[in-house]
């Protein structure tokens, strides 16, 4: 599942879009305004499918600025033909160009490609629960949200994610973490912590279970 933002201020088309891009795992986010779109674009945002003309401002400037702080890629929908209007886009840092009016199916495989290209796949671990592990940034998300996690709570959520079949003690998660000084008790404070930064029930938890006289496991498939 990648986070996908649409900005359109045509809502029928947007609603559109979100459908056949939904159907395909994505999580979707849409906003209408350029002011609303700079709000919301943040590191964990995979895709931008953007309208260049929109009610308070040009998606250029949009555009320009998710590609200096995130690199984030886009594909731009105008209904602007020109080969000059073509050639400002991907001047301005678009990945792919749509003319309106556009087959939605074609704009989801556009969508594809791109994220093919510009996301390897190998720097992401999906989860059950809607939890995905970046692995090049150190980061979370739950849901396309981001949960700030420790470095010891990332690196133990890790460590069970890559040995996601098997029950890992708490002496190897010392290990892991590179703590030596650690305990037992401290582990557990720190799973504790974690289970409430990612369980919908952190008194019920689904993600980290209790392997009882054992230590802890994952309780959730790992999807990539």
């Amino acid at each position: 599942m990648y986070n996908i933002l649409i900005v359109e201020d045509e809502v029928k088309i947007a609603e559109t879009v979100m459908e056949y891009l939904k159907r395909d795992g994505h999580n979707v986010q849409h906003v209408t305004t350029l002011a609303a779109a700079l709000e919301s674009i943040c590191a964990e945002t995979d895709l931008i499918v953007l309208d260049l003309m929109l009610p308070d401002g040009q998606g250029e400037n949009l555009c320009e600025r998710a590609v200096e702080l995130y690199n984030t890629p886009i594909i731009m929908l105008t209904s602007k033909r020109s080969e000059q209007s073509r050639i400002h886009g991907f001047a301005c840092g678009a990945d792919d160009y749509l003319t309106k009016p556009f087959s939605p199916r074609e704009l989801a495989a556009r969508v594809k490609s791109v994220l093919k290209r510009s996301k390897p796949r190998d720097n992401i671990i999906q989860l059950e629960n809607d939890i995905t592990l970046y692995l090049d940034r150190h980061a979370v998300t739950k849901k396309g949200e981001e949960v700030r996690l420790t470095p010891n709570e990332y690196k133990i959520l890790l460590c069970l994610v890559n040995n996601w079949k098997a029950v890992v003690s708490r002496d190897k998660l010392i290990e892991y973490i590179n703590a030596p000084d650690a305990t037992d008790r401290i582990i557990d404070v720190h799973i504790r912590h974690l289970r409430q930064k990612i369980e919908d029930d952190p008194k019920n938890p689904a993600v980290v279970k209790t392997a009882h006289g054992h230590g802890y496991r994952l309780g959730v498939k790992r999807n990539a």
